[in-house]
């Protein structure tokens, strides 16, 4: 005969059966945040590349300024143009002095740096520093000997067109545990980009994960070991969906790095290097290692679409 369930072993399992519903809708309201702070993630970054003044979408050419050979530039409507040139004064004029670039400008041009103002003729010039002048913006990027100006144009064709990225659907499947093992030295690694040059990267750790039931490795590298952004890894990549519905060069993760050697690695959150959207970009292509050979069809797809 079946036992009977006294009033206390029935409230027992009530009990029990509410804690496991609790349980299970936790479960569900946590992966409907996932999803929900995914989905924020991409408006946010649709919004900005409409928006921006420096959107990889309004990205019109990449000017090259040899300090050795030619210390003195002048620029005119965002291009460069000789100094003796008869007409207007330019907008911009760029020095190269003992290893370090200096700007001056006319009325209405500006160089910010975070939202101050980078003084004229005396101080040195950073990467990232934004120059606008009429409609158009300018990020440098000073070097050793060279200087490297991004012409953000907001009349590219590109940028007025501009809709919104395409993105894999949120797949939890894509979300995986790893391993992090950390090598003993962070040796130097030269990586090949885009335009034919060289980035220097560090060789900072492996990933081992799983997914769908296969067994997976990819380099973790570091742009810097000192500083802010030592905290996070890189991790370019390529796997077998590339040159169909992503991008032909690759895509990147950043990770933060963890205390431990657990990271959680969420591929619906991988994205194309910028060179995707703008000629005027020198994106770093993945290493050999990095090649996965199987399709991760998550995160960010080509464009255009």
């Amino acid at each position: 005969m079946p036992r009977k369930i006294r009033p206390a072993g029935i409230a027992a399992l009530l009990s029990a059966l509410g804690s496991l519903i609790s349980v299970i809708s936790l479960a569900a309201a946590g992966q409907d945040a996932w999803e929900l702070e995914l989905l924020k993630e991409r408006a946010r970054k649709d919004a900005e590349f409409k928006a921006s003044a420096t959107s990889p979408m309004a990205g019109r050419e990449r000017l090259i300024l040899n300090g050795r050979d030619r210390p003195f530039h002048v620029i005119r409507e965002g291009r460069v143009a000789d100094a003796a040139t008869s007409g207007s004064v330019p907008e911009i004029v760029l020095v190269f002095r003992e290893g370090e670039w200096f700007w001056s400008g006319r009325s209405g041009a500006a160089c910010l740096r975070d939202g101050s103002a980078v003084a004229m003729k005396s101080e040195p010039l950073r990467p990232g520093d934004l120059f606008t002048a009429g409609r158009l913006t300018l990020a440098a990027y000073p070097g050793p000997d060279a200087l490297a100006l991004i012409v953000f144009d907001p009349e590219r064709p590109q940028a007025r067109e501009f809709d919104k990225l395409l993105y894999f659907p949120p797949d939890r499947n894509y979300v995986v545990q790893a391993k992090l093992e950390r090598f003993a030295e962070a040796k130097p690694l030269q990586v090949v980009t885009t335009r034919n040059l060289e980035k220097t990267f560090y060789r900072y750790g492996k990933l081992s994960f799983r997914i769908a039931g296969r067994d997976l490795e990819l380099t973790a590298l570091k742009s810097s070991l000192e500083g802010p952004n030592a905290r996070y890894l890189f991790v370019p990549f390529k796997d077998d969906t590339n040159g169909r519905e992503t991008y032909e060069v690759g895509r990147f993760l950043d990770l933060e790095e963890p205390e431990g050697d657990g990271i959680v690695v969420d591929f619906n959150r991988c994205y194309n290097p910028l060179c995707n959207y703008s000629p005027a970009y020198n994106c770093p292509l993945p290493p050999l290692e990095n090649f996965l050979e199987t399709e991760i069809k998550a995160g960010e797809k080509t464009y255009p679409h």
